[in-house]
C-alpha cells in the first residue's frame, strides 16, 4: 500500500484560480489541476492507494467551510483522505475541533507562514493540547516556504520547543522536518518523537543526504509525501523506491508507517 501523506486539492470552483495563484507565487508548475479528480488521476497513474489532502485556512472565517468540505471529501472518496484546518486567530477553535471529531476528520494542517504565527507561540499551546486530547494528527509546514519572504515561522528549533511543551501531540513535520533548514533538522529534530514527511525535499537533498536523514531519524518515523500538485507523484514514488534502503524500509516509508498512523 502506498500512501501520500501530503497533497493539496481544492473545491472544484476554486481549484483553477488557487493553483494559478500559488504557481505564480512559488514559480513552480503544477502537475495536476488541483481538483480531487485531478489528484485521483495522478495517484492512479503513480500507483498511490491513498492521498491525504492538507488544506489551509488562511483566514479565521475560512475554517468552518474548509472543514465541511473536508468531511464531504471523506464521505465521497475511499482513495482520498482530507485533513481539516484551524486558524490560530479564530475564537471558536474549541468548537471547530469538536466539529472535526464529530465528522471523523483525522488530522489538521497548519501553515505558520501563511497563517502568520510562530509555531511555538504560547497562545498556540492550548490549541495543541486540545488537538492532542482529541487524538488529531497535526501536519506542519516546516522550514522555508519558497513563495514567501522571511521570517521562517516553523524552523526546527521552534518546532523542538513544541515537542517539549506538548509531547503527547502527534506531529508530522513536512519537507523532512524543515525545508532548506536540514542542518538544524539534524541538530534539533532527528530521533525525536515526531514524523517527518518526504515532500518536496529529495531533489534538493539528493539521495545520499536524504538517506542519511531517514536513517538518522528512524525509518519507522518517516512518511512518504509529495506536496502534489507541486511535484509529480509517479516520479516521487520512483525516487523514494530507488533510495539505498532495504525493501522493508522502502515499504514502511511508502505506506506502512502512514497506514498504522491513520489506522487504515
Amino acid at each position: 500500500m502506498i500512501i501520500d501523506i501530503h497533497t493539496h486539492a481544492f473545491p472544484d470552483p476554486l481549484a483553477e484560480r488557487a493553483v494559478a495563484t500559488l504557481s505564480r507565487v512559488a514559480q513552480v508548475l503544477p502537475h495536476s489541476d488541483g481538483t480531487c479528480e485531478g489528484l485521483r488521476h495522478s495517484q492512479q497513474v503513480a500507483g498511490v492507494d491513498l492521498s491525504v489532502i492538507a488544506p489551509i485556512a488562511t483566514k479565521p472565517s475560512q475554517a468552518r467551510a474548509i472543514n465541511a468540505w473536508a468531511a464531504e471529501v471523506n464521505r465521497q472518496y475511499d482513495d482520498l483522505l482530507c485533513f481539516g484546518s484551524i486558524h490560530p486567530a479564530q475564537q471558536d477553535w474549541q468548537e471547530e475541533i469538536a466539529h472535526m471529531v464529530e465528522d471523523g476528520i483525522r488530522g489538521v494542517k497548519f501553515h505558520p507562514d501563511y497563517q502568520d504565527f510562530f509555531v511555538d507561540e504560547p497562545r498556540l499551546l492550548p490549541i495543541y493540547r486540545a488537538l492532542a486530547d482529541a487524538k488529531l494528527i497535526v501536519l506542519f509546514h516546516a522550514g522555508v516556504d519558497i513563495g514567501l519572504p522571511p521570517p521562517v515561522h516553523c524552523p526546527p528549533p521552534r518546532l523542538a520547543q513544541v515537542l517539549d511543551a506538548v509531547p503527547e501531540l502527534t506531529i508530522i513535520a513536512s519537507h523532512m522536518g524543515g525545508y532548506a533548514q536540514w542542518t538544524d533538522v539534524q541538530k534539533y529534530l532527528l530521533g525525536r518523537e515526531l514524523y517527518l514527511d518526504t515532500s518536496y525535499s529529495l531533489a534538493d537533498l539528493g539521495a545520499d543526504y536524504m538517506t542519511a536523514l531517514i536513517k538518522g531519524h528512524g525509518t519507522e518515523r518517516v512518511l512518504f509525501g509529495t506536496d502534489s500538485p507541486w511535484t509529480d507523484q509517479s516520479a516521487q514514488v520512483r525516487a523514494i523506491s530507488e533510495l539505498p534502503l532495504t525493501d522493508d524500509e522502502i515499504s514502511a516509508i511508502l505506506g506502512e508507517n502512514a497506514r498504522k498512523l491513520l489506522g487504515r
